[in-house]
């Protein structure tokens, strides 16, 4: 799994989840808690999310791609493997002329 966020000034809530009436909270995933975001990262800050409780990442300054581990993405595929659809929720505040990628999902068999 890859994620590239290379946006200056990119807030976003980020959950991603195989849904569906009365789900299973052990499918569900959250990205941003899972990429293990923070002060470590260049550029990235957490500050408070758009609703109470909830958290949101403030991407400055730097071009970054940020990638799970391997054993993250693996999760996620084996969450993800054999369902058809899924759902991605994205709370997002972007600036003026700026872009990126939200998510990218990238998986190789070989």
């Amino acid at each position: 799994m890859e994620t590239g966020l290379g946006a200056p000034l990119f807030k976003a809530w980020l959950l991603i989840s195989v849904w569906g009436l009365g789900v299973d909270p052990s499918l569900q995933i959250d990205v941003l808690t899972e990429l293990e975001l923070g002060e470590s990262t260049t550029g990235v800050r957490q500050v408070p999310g758009l609703h109470n409780g909830t958290k949101a990442f403030l991407f400055q300054d730097t071009p970054r791609s940020i990638k799970a581990s391997t054993a993250t993405a693996e999760q996620f595929f084996q969450k993800l493997r054999n369902k058809h659809e899924f759902t991605i929720l994205v709370t997002l505040k972007q600036t003026h002329l700026n872009s990126g990628v939200i998510l990218s999902i990238h998986h190789l068999d070989h």
